[in-house]
């Protein structure tokens, strides 16, 4: 629901409220109140700035804590597998699991790689994997006059590294504190390149194109495979191999970019790449091309490099330009500034509710909510949210709860576009009249994950205290609110092609008199219709009590049923609300049907009707109703 989409709702709303006090229903005024927003870092779940290799004991006066939410890490696939069926996961995994997650309560993500030409060692892919047949190609390192490589697109060299990444899988995930895992199996550092290999060595080993892309798939399958309940990150690169990064989407894999500068980053995945998939559920993730120092080498701007990589969705930014603990001012800042705005940033911009709400110690009472939302961060957000409402109070107790889903979900509150959520706080009737305070969690119902939100008033349990509700002891509209016992001049109902609505005394449930629905009918729904000449009050709960006796029903098939139908101040059709169906095995039985209903927020008009139950269907029936009661259970 839009801006404008709200404000029509609410306008729709307003109209069936005054029709409603027409009718002797109390008004219901509605407040507003706008929070304060905050620039608050917020460390929420698939989001955020991370560390690159930090330190398993910074000091706790360094800045970056308070800016990331993620260390990071890259390893050498040897390091973890260094010799055939040895894997040094505990040695290498648990120190850092303990630190960051246990101590600092940061989160982890990993990279392990198969080619690196930073890498001070011979062998990144572990030497027995060469040792067991994978053919191999001679670099030269930054740092070491030789490493050997493996080639990729081989079937021996694949085989060795899914079997890797399925142990991998079974150590990390889903395990708690544990954020993502990247793909750095092909290519230089495991991004989508080779840079090293000449046109030489792709020749001698056989390299195609379609080799390439195959090799990426068999990768892609193994992680997702592995990785079921985790985030798996493919580094992306140009539009000639668009199908390898459509196949990791589809496999459920999210992009990854290495080199953020002025301007966007390479190959310009931010605009034609991260734009269309970050909409279908594709998480993006950013790391800097250069180191701070480089950067200036190269008359690079480093305002105008977080520019740009926060004009794309992306949700994840690799802190990567040096060290951290002794960066200058103006990687402080600027990398401050983007962990303000990375990823989802929800703000609640205008709160509607209803500050004072009626309380008689029976019936249940209802507090109408509608809030507005704007997304001010960088990117969608990838997780359904619900909203929790509560009145607690000055004991901070909860005496009154609400879980909402919102009809537009929060993984389509886009960014820089504002979303309308209307919701109902159902009272209890037997909370004491007093002074509560309204506050609001959003949160994962399924596991309890709650989110941080751009705004003020968040609480030791992160909810957000929002505004004071007055819960008073009144009268409100509960109670019958219609009864027809066609005693004395009934109302007339309408009927459908030749069926005809009398009143009778051939037979009745109380008094001397019913309503007889008789003749044949094919074409509509209903039997027979009465609009109600009351208003329905928005959001109201309502039970439809009637007594129905079927003399007649040719051919079978086709059990009536009674259903009370809302529409809105215009007349448009809202929703049904059916009983069950009378029971044709006792025809000749005066059986009682009921209905409920919970109407939505801009009902206004109430229709009651014989139900057929389907249409264009040629049926003949005598059906009599008698001792009809509408009732509002509850309202606002």
């Amino acid at each position: 629901m839009n801006r404008m989409l709200l404000i029509t709702c609410l306008l729709v709303v307003a109209a069936a409220m005054a029709a409603a006090q027409d009718d002797g229903i109390p008004a219901l005024e509605l407040s507003h109140f706008t929070p304060e927003t905050v620039d608050d870092i917020l460390f929420n779940p698939r989001m955020g700035m991370y560390m690159a290799t930090p330190p398993l004991e910074p000091t706790d006066d360094d800045w970056y804590l308070d800016v990331c939410g993620i260390a990071y890490y890259r390893q050498h696939w040897a390091d973890l597998n260094p010799e055939e069926g040895v894997y040094t996961f505990d040695e290498y995994f648990d120190p850092i699991f303990d630190y960051w997650v246990g101590e600092r309560g940061k989160r982890v993500a990993f990279g392990p790689m198969s080619e690196s030409m930073h890498s001070r060692l011979e062998y990144v892919t572990p030497k027995w994997a060469f040792e067991k047949g994978v053919p191999g190609v001679d670099h030269v390192g930054l740092y070491v006059d030789h490493h050997l490589d493996p080639v990729f697109w081989d079937d021996r060299y694949l085989d060795l590294y899914c079997e890797f990444i399925a142990k991998l899988g079974e150590y990390l995930d889903g395990r708690e504190g544990f954020e993502f895992i990247d793909m750095r199996g092909i290519g230089e550092w495991g991004e989508m390149h080779l840079q090293r290999w000449t046109p030489a060595q792709l020749e001698e080993t056989g390299y195609t194109d379609t080799k390439y892309i195959a090799a990426y798939r068999r990768m892609i399958d193994a992680h997702a495979r592995a990785f079921p309940n985790s985030q798996v990150f493919l580094n992306v690169g140009s539009q000639k191999f668009l199908t390898i990064m459509d196949y990791a989407a589809s496999r459920g894999c999210h992009f990854r970019q290495d080199g953020l500068k002025p301007g966007g980053a390479s190959n310009n995945v931010g605009d034609w790449l991260y734009g269309p998939y970050s909409r279908q559920g594709v998480v993006c993730n950013f790391e800097f091309h250069s180191g701070y120092q480089s950067m200036l080498d190269k008359g690079w701007d480093l305002t105008e490099t977080i520019d740009a990589g926060l004009s794309a969705p992306a949700s994840y930014m690799n802190t990567n330009l040096g060290r951290l603990s002794t960066a200058p001012a103006e990687v402080r800042e600027q990398l401050t500034r983007a962990a303000r705005s990375i990823g989802y940033r929800f703000v609640l911009t205008d709160l509607g509710y209803l500050p004072v709400v009626n309380v008689d110690g029976v019936h249940p009472a209802r507090s109408l909510i509608f809030s507005t939302w704007r997304n001010d961060g960088t990117a969608p957000c990838y997780d359904s949210f619900a909203l929790r409402w509560e009145l607690v109070d000055g004991a901070g107790e909860t005496v009154a709860s609400a879980l909402h889903y919102p009809e537009t979900p929060t993984t389509h509150w886009w960014p820089g576009e504002e979303v309308g959520v209307a919701a109902l706080l159902r009272v209890p009737g037997d909370v004491h009249p007093g002074s509560y305070r309204l506050k609001l969690t959003v949160l994962l119902p399924e596991n309890g994950q709650r989110i941080l939100l751009g705004i003020g008033g968040r609480d030791d349990q992160d909810r957000y205290d929002l505004v004071d509700l007055a819960l008073v002891e009144g009268h409100g509209a509960a109670g019958v609110v219609y009864e027809e016992g066609f005693e004395n001049d009934p109302p007339v109902w309408g009927t459908s092609e030749q069926m005809v609505a009398t009143v009778d005394v051939a037979a009745a449930h109380s008094g001397e008199h019913s309503m007889l629905v008789a003749g044949s009918h094919t074409n509509g729904w209903n039997y027979a219709s009465l609009q109600l000449s009351e208003s329905l009050v928005p959001t109201g709960k309502y039970r439809l009590t009637v007594w129905m006796l079927v003399e007649e029903l040719e051919p079978g098939g086709y059990a009536p049923y009674v259903k009370l139908a809302a529409s809105n101040a215009d007349g448009k059709w809202l929703e049904n609300y059916g009983s069950e169906k009378y029971d044709t095995r006792q025809m000749g039985a005066w059986q009682q049907l009921t209905a409920v209903g919970e109407l939505p927020m801009n009902a206004a008009i109430g229709h009651l009707a014989i139900e057929k139950g389907a249409d264009g269907k040629p049926v003949s029936a005598h059906i009599r109703i008698d001792d009809i009661s509408l009732e509002l259970l509850e309202a606002p």
